[in-house]
């Protein structure tokens, strides 16, 4: 007789984390790309998309808002039980976008519902000539930031080392604020 103990994975917490930014910052290219799908056919997220998977010790689940004026409107909905935000922008965005994505990053860090969550900003698009680096985004936005643990990091959306090491930044804030 042959016995097989199944192999598990050890997991110590699992996190939820809310993705959001304005509309074609990348952010469900970014996340496809995280989880190991194809990008040939993204389409803008009309509603919301869920990325489950194992990192750093952890299971997260991601849930990602669309990001048009239309969906906007009900991204409060989601905000309850969120460990973190995860804002996508654009790094190659231009002055006005920028403005209206620290603007719409405003508005979100104001409900109570995320009252001193961690948040990550991930500047994608970062391969792109002229793009704002890591420093010049920090500056962007840091007067919004008051009461929450957060982190400015850059990414090409097609590179998954460097997105998986952004979310691992993100679960160390997360861990870091208790959260």
């Amino acid at each position: 007789m042959l016995c097989h103990k199944p192999l598990m994975l050890v997991v110590k917490d699992q996190y939820n984390i809310l993705c959001l930014g304005l509309s074609g910052s990348g952010k469900s290219t970014l996340l496809a790309h995280l989880v190991g799908e194809t990008t040939a056919n993204i389409e803008p997220t009309n509603g919301f998309n869920i990325k489950t998977f194992p990192i750093k010790g952890t299971i997260v689940s991601i849930k990602e808002l669309g990001g048009s004026g239309r969906v906007q409107n009900f991204w409060d909905y989601y905000f309850a039980d969120k460990n973190a935000i995860l804002f996508v922008v654009n790094a190659s965005a231009t002055e006005d976008e920028l403005r209206l994505a620290r603007e719409t990053l405003r508005t979100v860090l104001s409900n109570i519902r995320l009252r001193g969550k961690p948040c990550l900003v991930l500047g994608t698009h970062s391969d792109v000539s002229g793009a704002k680096t890591e420093q010049e985004l920090d500056l962007y936005f840091q007067n919004i930031m008051n009461g929450h643990k957060w982190q400015v990091l850059c990414c090409s959306s097609f590179d998954r080392q460097q997105t998986r090491s952004a979310l691992e930044t993100l679960i160390d804030l997360i861990t870091i604020s208790g959260h």
